[in-house]
């Protein structure tokens, strides 16, 4: 499942994707670092809850 977060360096709206953690489909890990597609910029990845991408 793909996540939408913020960028903290431009503010742009990046998708990261999630791996189903385990059997249950309801927990996801996500990389605890992920650069951004506008500006490159490293962030780093929130607490849960997170937002799914449209």
């Amino acid at each position: 499942m793909n996540f939408e977060f913020e960028c903290g360096w431009c503010g742009a709206d990046c998708v990261v994707y999630g791996k189903p953690a385990g059997f249950w489909q309801e927990l996801y890990r996500v990389p605890d670092e992920w650069d951004c597609w506008n500006c490159d910029g490293l962030n780093c990845t929130p607490d849960p809850p997170w937002t799914p991408a449209e």
